[in-house]
């Protein structure tokens, strides 16, 4: 009993007496879980409201001047007014149509010549006719039209009541939803956009988690770091050579979860459309997911690399990157809420919110060869420094040789 207590003594006290052990073990768990669960909460409520306050671009031929007048400042509650431009719709149904599609135009509402005169004149004239244009595959259009036609079925119920002593007149207008206003491509991505960069990412940051940490950490922690380093070759080549081999061992990841999402997607989509093979992307899509996940992994080994050289143990290692690591599943969550993939070039920029905001363009064939581009070279510069980095560590006997 008095060994064990003595072992448990040692235990104690060989975390309390390291801060960086007592940080990581008390505070971290918490503080990582808090942040990103209120990180989480934020982004939500920021979309929720983005979507809320998004100015609604509306385009109407022949609308009823009272319900236009019903549309602008409507009181939303909350001293929120609807936040609508409503311009005249002068060009062809097939032009606004592909404008509506391609996110110019938020709605579309196309009454008859003589939509008022019919309404007034409901038992002498035939039933008018309201076209709808909206593209429920885009946030802000599905939100747009959920605002105005509660507006429009309001209007459409005022006018019902006033015929309450004529009821075999119960039907008010037509209501006709245009056909070619939806990628369907695009519709049909959407379910892989808000999965697979999240577990992608995930994938390949939890493959270069279980050897990263061994390749560096678990040497210095071995005493075979330092026989290494007296050995006449250069310490910017270990660096290097660490690098380049871990990436590859991760690449091997990589590659497997590429074949995966391969494999998937037939019964994924065949899940998602109640139909058989849809090969809805081209092999330049597939091209493009593949050199997304090689430019990730550098960028994730790398980051590894330096915090594995830092550590002095496989144990804290692992701990260190551990925030890391939630930071990754966070990005990763934040692209599942449905939010339509930036298309900023500063946005491709940011280490693996690029990548992941890229994966989820080319899902639902939104994105460009300028952000893949960008990417791919911002993925190769984060590295050349976590490289360089590495070597100015390897030279530091204080940081390789601690105790």
């Amino acid at each position: 009993m008095r060994n064990i207590m003595t072992i448990i003594r040692k235990e104690i006290y060989r975390v309390v007496s390291d801060m960086r052990l007592v940080v990581m073990v008390f505070l971290l768990p918490g503080l990582s879980i808090f942040l990103m669960y209120t990180l989480m909460g934020n982004v939500m409520q920021d979309q929720v409201t983005a979507i809320q306050e998004h100015q609604i671009i509306l385009y109407e031929r022949n609308m009823p001047d009272s319900l236009k007048n019903q549309l602008i400042g409507l009181d939303l509650g909350d001293d929120r007014v609807l936040n609508i431009e409503i311009h005249e719709a002068k060009d062809a149904d097939t032009v606004l149509a592909d404008r509506v599609r391609e996110g110019d135009i938020d709605l579309v509402l196309l009454f008859d010549e003589n939509f008022e005169e019919a309404i007034l004149h409901y038992q002498s004239m035939a039933l008018p006719q309201l076209k709808v244009f909206y593209n429920y595959g885009r946030q802000q259009s599905n939100f747009s039209y959920n605002q105005v036609m509660s507006v429009v079925r309001a209007y459409e119920e005022s006018v019902r009541i006033s015929r309450l002593e004529d009821p075999e007149y119960y039907f008010v207008f037509h209501t006709a939803f245009a056909e070619n206003t939806v990628d369907e491509r695009q519709m049909a991505g959407q379910g892989l956009a808000m999965l697979m960069p999240m577990l992608i990412v995930i994938f390949l940051f939890a493959g270069a988690m279980s050897i990263g940490p061994d390749a560096i950490a678990g040497e210095k922690e071995r005493n075979t770091f330092a026989t290494l380093l007296i050995t006449p070759t250069k310490r910017s080549e270990i660096a290097l050579g660490k690098v380049i081999s871990l990436s590859l061992l991760s690449l091997a990841s990589a590659i497997s979860a590429f074949i995966g999402i391969i494999l998937s997607l037939p019964n994924l989509m065949m899940l998602e459309n109640g139909a058989g093979e849809l090969n809805i992307y081209r092999f330049s899509d597939y091209l493009s997911i593949l050199f997304v996940l090689m430019a990730t992994v550098l960028l994730i080994v790398g980051l590894i690399s330096v915090i594995s050289a830092y550590a002095k143990t496989i144990k804290e290692a692992s701990m260190l990157i551990m925030p890391f690591y939630f930071i990754t599943l966070i990005v990763g969550i934040v692209t599942s809420f449905g939010a339509e993939p930036n298309q900023a070039f500063l946005v491709h920029l940011i280490p693996i919110y690029g990548a992941v905001n890229l994966l989820s363009g080319i899902f639902v064939f939104d994105w460009s060869m300028l952000n893949l581009i960008t990417v791919g070279v911002s993925s190769v510069i984060y590295t050349a420094v976590f490289v360089y980095v590495l070597n100015w560590m390897f030279n530091n006997e204080k940081i390789m040789f601690q105790k």
